[in-house]
């Protein structure tokens, strides 16, 4: 999987020079409502990052080699039955996993892979979950109904209450069978210390699963040996967050933990014997592995993490933090504008470039809107799959919550709460960071140039007068390409 012919030096503007790969659609022009074409703003990282050039060449070169893996005797099959294997390896020494006691088993994403595990594991209602307030949807609504989830809660500046947390571990003790939490933050950027966790989180036997979805993109994660305190269980993260938007994932994590497991999925590929009134399920990690596979998503993955480990994760990470500096050094500046959880351009060790913000007066899609139509910029607005930590920070109470909840269930969507954020990722430049100030500044002074509409369904912000067209980009073959 060999994509280093594809790195090229960092532009003029980059935070420091270092080689980094080339990556799709991170300079296309876009239009706005002046009628202008700029060059797009590309902020919207923590969602989903933009494909590596080399990942998606590399694909297209495999195209025609595609052919399913296992059981197959042909050229293509046992090539790629090979590669994939390759690939399982590749991800697997990403996190630090032990190849005699670890297996990884492809998932779609994060999601996908957090579900079969509170599925895999033998939970009563009895038992208890314990998770953090910070968590995305994705680490908390899988363990609801499984067992009692229990919540850590966050420091005023939005830190976790690391307190709380051994607080937590004193009540409920020996009933505690899980510890999951996030490797970092998808609304404050926070990177939480999950050695330290998983090391008191196993005085009392609990299995420790990190949610890496944000984590894995940006800094480097040793799994360590089991026999270490501080041993991460389980390690789920996503490819379409590490500029591999191919529909890819992973666990990895203990073999022993699947193996008295059924299959999270059922049918081909999970067994080695079926018969009219039994069954003898395969070994993990076939057990867990239905169906055909996203086969050329794992060998993405694996291309990308290629890509990651050549430019090296502490250079990713000197990077980012040059530029979440200058971030959060000029929007401290703008009156009118803050942020949700840690704000200090001068405390980045345990920080990554993810800043979720309000601007006084304005609705959180208002915001998002301007940026987009009419500087090209682009970003996030809602509650980021974070929906208790968003209300936190906006302090909704019970009796708001409720009022907009009805309207919700009415179909007016204008009311729910949130935030915008704006997240950094590898392409992004110190050019990127003051564009996005520079409209900040116009927007939180009221400066712009569009009449806003508020759309009563979805409660988003669209210009009088204005729209996006896309006929002429892909996806409609009859006209030319953008």
């Amino acid at each position: 999987m060999d994509t280093e012919k594809d790195a090229r030096q960092a532009p003029s503007g980059k935070s420091e020079t270092f080689f980094i790969p080339e990556v799709l659609g991170a300079d296309h022009r876009v239009p706005t409502l002046s009628g202008e074409w700029v060059r797009q703003i590309f902020m919207d990282n923590a969602a989903s990052t933009k494909p590596f050039r080399a990942v998606s060449t590399f694909l297209r070169d495999m195209e025609g080699y595609y052919s399913n893996i296992h059981r197959g005797t042909g050229f293509d099959s046992l090539l790629c039955t090979e590669r994939y294997e390759e690939a399982r390896e590749i991800v697997s020494r990403f996190v630090g996993g032990d190849p005699e006691r670890d297996i990884v088993i492809p998932v779609r994403n994060t999601t996908e892979g957090l579900n079969l595990l509170a599925m895999t594991f033998a939970l009563s209602p009895d038992d208890v979950v314990l998770t953090t307030i910070l968590e995305h949807h994705s680490n908390d609504l899988p363990w609801r109904g499984k067992a009692h989830v229990a919540y850590v809660g966050r420091l005023p500046d939005g830190r976790l209450d690391m307190q709380g947390f051994e607080r937590s571990l004193a009540e409920f003790g020996s009933r505690i069978r899980v510890v999951a939490v996030t490797g970092a933050s998808n609304v404050t950027g926070e990177v939480l210390p999950i050695h330290e966790i998983a090391s008191r989180a196993h005085q009392h036997d609990a299995r420790v699963v990190i949610d890496a979805a944000q984590l894995a993109p940006h800094r480097r994660i040793d799994m360590r040996p089991h026999d270490d305190p501080g041993h991460l269980d389980f390690v789920v993260f996503s490819a379409h967050k590490m500029n591999s938007p191919y529909g890819e994932g992973a666990i990895v994590g203990r073999r022993d933990a699947f193996a008295g497991a059924a299959p999270y999925l059922q049918g081909g590929g999970t067994v080695y014997s079926v018969s009219l009134d039994h069954v003898i399920w395969a070994d993990p990690p076939d057990r867990q592995e239905a169906g055909t596979p996203n086969i050329l998503g794992l060998f993405a993955l694996a291309a990308a993490i290629n890509l990651y480990e050549r430019i090296g994760m502490d250079r990713v990470a000197e990077h980012e933090r040059s530029l979440t500096r200058r971030l959060l050094e000029g929007m401290r500046g703008i009156p009118g504008v803050w942020i949700m959880g840690p704000g200090d351009p001068t405390d980045l060790e345990d920080r990554l470039g993810v800043v979720t913000f309000a601007v006084d007066g304005l609705h959180h899609n208002l915001v998002a809107s301007v940026l987009s139509y009419e500087y090209g910029i682009s970003v996030r607005a809602g509650c980021f799959c974070a929906h208790p930590l968003i209300k936190s920070f906006l302090d909704v109470d019970k009796e708001r919550e409720k009022a907009f909840e009805d309207r919700i269930r009415g179909g007016d969507r204008r009311d729910i709460p949130g935030g915008v954020r704006v997240s950094i990722g590898l392409h992004n430049t110190d050019e990127d960071v003051g564009r996005f100030l520079e409209a900040l500044r116009a927007i939180a002074a009221k400066e712009w140039r569009g009449t806003y509409h508020q759309k009563f369904i979805t409660g988003e912000f669209v210009p009088e007068g204005f729209s996006f067209s896309f006929r002429a980009c892909p996806g409609f073959p009859s006209e030319p390409g953008c």
